[in-house]
């Protein structure tokens, strides 16, 4: 299911999207469409561009009736180094309902026009690129690669998109960012509507804009001038449902019922979809209700494949559940619909495929209402009075099905129960967790010592390590293990292979393995002279790290997100070869952001051990808390290497 908000940066706003048309043709400006006179002068020089260029001018105009969007821009070269950028033109589109028409490639040199248009000889490419992640667009790429383009030239390229994707029917949504990653010296959007069309539209964080919506000839007319547009400034860790720049949103929705209305027509089934055969094929008839719902789900899941056909209204439109195990492929569409019907029949009445936003989650309505802002479709069923959400496609999860987990999208437009609002997801996920532990025995300072790592997941953090070893070879996992040891010891030395045990009833995942290594304690005669006649080692929590480490602590504009949920457990034990004393030591941190406890006890005369414990507390932190919380962090990775002495 294809993304109904693309953050596109208007460097690549050629327009990305599902067409069909046969492929291109040279046309004339539109009568309809306002000619933009370019700015004279600018305030930009090379130091503020990435890549060479900038644009002196984006003019976006849209004729809603006509299903035609009009696109002019005019690059800048200003550096040698953009000449190759440039120099390349590319619109991508799908032949299944879009029609591109090219209007002029003119360049503008020392002031003169040299037209090109005619020498232009566009090369249609396949611009399937997602393959690898079993999504198939139906998309086209039309190229050309520019010859003679000089520094302090002007590209100026025209062309009009022709067609809307006619699954959407007669309502209109459209989101256009007003931000780029280099300046633009003058961009102009335009927008004409039908008067016998009602719409709403908003133009966020936009005061500063000539903004003007007028009736002229018998339409309406939306019109946004944004001189000297400056270059988008982001922060690191943004959370996906925020935008950190202007935008236009513009919809002729006026309910999430009337959504729901035309969401059950695309999902609606001429007849009742004959699924016997996977029934024959999952279940033996003697399963309880409970069973049948744990096989039936775990087939779909793992026996019908990803694979999404996302051209024209097959990105939208669900394959019928028939042709769906028929071919034993689907996207999240294609594999909802199947299993919603697949738990009707056994009586499971109220399943419903439910729309939601991966990126905008639960801040999906904050963007106008609209049938277009969905990309991902998932199931919720209600059972023995209580409500279940499932993904179709996460594959390998363990355990019973009232306990898998989904990810909690916050909102969810359940498609077949009308409301006034989106549905608040009721996520009962049990949280997942990691336990690591490595313990080190040493037989004296001089020999390697015997090295023993586990790791065990449970929740979802097996079903992801599941998925990974679907993927990888053991000697793969052994490979680099290996090699992760090599970086952090002088001598390493594998003693076992990797031992794997997969409960998927339990949904534990458990994985163990043991080398040899050396080269850990320093003779302190040989290094300090503060250390004479004491054996050392400094030991790194190494195993923590990918989870917690250093960063830099400034102010923030932006919230900062955090790997939520996260439950980290790691346990440290040492055997040395003589008898040692040691106090217990407790150590605690809490922040905005997470929790975190540190144990060190003695376990008998000659071993110690040490447990840390990690667990984030949300998925976001606002931008007032971050400085402190990520000071704390930071404060609390330098106190966490230890050093160990004995005397020689």
């Amino acid at each position: 299911m294809k993304q109904g908000i693309n953050y596109l940066i208007l460097l690549a706003l050629f327009f990305s999207g599902i067409a069909r048309a046969q492929n291109y043709s040279f046309n004339e400006i539109p009568n309809w469409v306002n000619m933009i006179d370019v700015p004279d002068e600018s305030s930009v020089s090379k130091y503020d561009i990435t890549s060479g260029y900038y644009l002196k001018l984006v003019d976006y105009q849209l004729n809603v009736q006509e299903e035609k969007v009009f696109y002019r821009e005019i690059r800048n070269i200003i550096s040698y180094s953009g000449i190759t950028e440039a120099s390349q033109l590319l619109v991508t589109f799908d032949t299944s309902y879009q029609h591109l028409q090219v209007h002029h490639l003119f360049i503008w040199r020392k002031g003169k026009k040299i037209d090109r248009t005619n020498d232009l000889s566009l090369k249609v490419m396949n611009n399937e690129t997602n393959l690898h992640q079993g999504v198939y667009t139906g998309a086209v790429s039309v190229y050309e690669n520019l010859d003679d383009i000089r520094k302090d030239d002007l590209i100026d390229f025209a062309y009009t998109m022709v067609g809307n994707n006619p699954i959407f029917g007669e309502d209109d949504y459209l989101f256009i960012p007003l931000a780029a990653m280099n300046p633009i010296d003058l961009f102009t959007l335009r927008i004409l509507y039908p008067l016998e069309k009602e719409f709403v539209y908003e133009c966020v964080d936009c005061d500063t804009l000539m903004i003007t919506d007028e009736l002229v000839d018998n339409h309406r007319e939306i019109t946004i001038v944004y001189p000297n547009l400056e270059p988008i400034k982001l922060e690191e860790n943004i959370p996906p449902w925020l935008t950190p720049f202007k935008y236009f949103v513009l919809s002729s929705y006026k309910s999430w019922k009337d959504v729901n209305r035309w969401a059950e027509s695309v999902f609606s089934l001429q007849n009742k979809p004959e699924l016997n055969e996977v029934y024959d094929e999952v279940l033996s008839g003697n399963e309880t209700t409970d069973q049948k719902i744990g096989k039936l789900i775990n087939y779909v899941q793992d026996d019908i494949r990803y694979m999404g056909i996302e051209s024209g209204i097959g990105s939208i439109k669900p394959f019928s559940p028939e042709q769906v195990v028929k071919q034993r492929f689907g996207d999240c569409k294609d594999k909802s619909l199947l299993l919603v019907w697949l738990l009707k029949n056994i009586g499971i009445e109220k399943a419903y495929p439910a729309l939601v936003n991966s990126v905008l989650q639960s801040k999906v309505d904050k963007y106008l209402i609209s049938n277009q802002i969905f990309d991902h479709c998932i199931v919720t069923f209600e059972y023995n009075n209580d409500t279940f959400w499932v993904d179709p496609t996460i594959a390998m999860q363990g355990g019973d099905f009232k306990n898998l987990y989904t990810y909690n999208y916050g909102k969810a437009l359940v498609v077949g129960k009308p409301a006034d609002s989106l549905q608040e997801m009721t996520v009962k996920n049990v949280v997942g967790a990691t336990y690591y532990t490595d313990e080190f025995t040493f037989k004296s300072f001089t020999e390697p010592g015997r090295l023993f790592i586990k790791s065990e997941r449970s929740g979802f953090e097996a079903d992801t390590r599941r998925l990974f070893m679907e993927y990888y070879s053991v000697n793969d996992v052994a490979e680099f293990l290996t090699n992760e040891l090599k970086n952090e010891y002088p001598y390493v030395n594998k003693v076992s292979e990797v031992e794997i045990d997969d409960d998927i009833d339990a949904n534990t995942f458990t994985m163990s393995y043991s080398y040899d290594v050396g080269g850990m304690w320093q003779d302190g005669d040989n290094t300090n002279p503060q250390v004479n006649g004491f054996w050392m080692f400094r030991f790194e929590p190494r195993t923590l790290y990918q989870y917690i480490n250093k960063t830099v602590c400034e102010e923030r504009e932006y919230e900062f997100a955090l790997s939520y949920p996260q439950n980290v457990h790691y346990r440290v034990i040492f055997d040395f070869p003589i008898d040692m004393l040691m106090d217990d030591i407790f150590l605690t941190s809490d922040n905005e952001a997470f929790h975190f406890e540190e144990k060190l006890e003695q376990i008998n005369s000659h071993s110690f051990q040490i447990d840390y414990s990690l667990t984030s507390k949300r998925n976001s932190i606002e931008s007032a808390d971050f400085k402190e919380a990520c000071e704390k962090k930071n404060e609390l990775v330098k106190q966490l290497p230890l050093v160990i002495y004995f005397p020689k």
